[in-house]
């Protein structure tokens, strides 16, 4: 079968995200609906260092999350961790990994608005 890579965006996304606990779901879904803000006003790598930073489950978890996308759908030049390869990248392959992470994200931000208590206010 072939699909799209929007719809395998949309698969690995649906996939983490149903994978956060039920206790970090709407702090997750906080984060994800700030980080692509946050990626287009300070860059990927200045948000990756963010969530480093804050040491907090949803951090580290979208941080994952992203890695595992990006590591599986960008082409790099580097080697290492996520924030290895963004920081030491050429231009050509941060810009594709900017554009591939906020691509995930999108899907990330619905799926976990929709499983966050805010995504069952909005449908109640």
């Amino acid at each position: 079968m072939i699909i799209s890579k929007e719809q395998e965006r949309a698969k690995i996304a649906w996939d983490l995200v149903n994978k956060v606990p039920s206790s970090l779901i709407d702090s997750y879904a906080s984060l994800a609906k700030s980080a692509p803000i946050m990626i287009l006003t300070n860059g990927l790598g200045q948000t990756l260092a963010f969530f480093i930073s804050k040491k907090s489950k949803e951090c580290n978890l979208l941080y994952e999350h992203l890695s595992k996308w990006l590591s599986d759908n960008v082409v790099w030049t580097q080697d290492g961790d996520l924030i290895e390869r963004v920081v030491n990248e050429e231009v050509p392959g941060y810009k594709m990994a900017t554009e591939e992470a906020l691509a995930f994200l999108a899907w990330v931000k619905r799926f976990a608005t929709a499983l966050s208590k805010e995504g069952e206010a909005d449908a109640g």
